[in-house]
């Protein structure tokens, strides 16, 4: 099986947004054009409750400074892909009627999440692993 995994494709992350990557929109247009050759297609999706620990606003600090959480060193980022939120929202020129899984991460209030296979805690599983693992059968 072949699996196309698109990671946070969202408001957030392209300009205008509140972590915005330039030109992080422009990838939107071959990432769709991709899909029809993958058999299964997940999007993972930053899904931040409002307050999370990862956000500077959370801590009184200055964002892209860092402190130690009980998992280790934690960058503290600008408030961003909040749950419900246009900046959490997937762009809107991403295809998402083709994807079989959607899997939001990041939303444990006192644990970030990078990875789409386990949150900061390198212990907690995002069940993207076992869903993939279904899939191969």
């Amino acid at each position: 099986m072949r699996a196309l995994i698109v990671i946070d494709m969202q408001n957030d992350f392209c300009p205008g947004g509140a972590l915005a990557v330039t030109g992080g929109n422009e990838i939107v247009s071959p990432i769709n054009q991709i899909m029809d050759e993958f058999d299964a297609i997940i999007l993972t999706q930053d899904w931040h409750p409002a307050g999370h620990s990862s956000f500077a606003s959370s801590h009184d600090a200055s964002a892209f400074s860092s402190i130690e959480m009980s998992y280790g060193k934690q960058i503290l980022w600008p408030d961003h892909c909040v749950q419900g939120t246009k900046g959490g929202q997937f762009h809107f020129g991403l295809d998402t009627k083709n994807a079989d899984l959607i899997l939001r991460k990041g939303y444990n209030p006192l644990i970030d999440s990078y990875s789409a296979f386990f949150e900061n805690d390198h212990k907690t599983p995002t069940g993207l692993a076992g869903y993939l693992k279904t899939r191969e059968n």
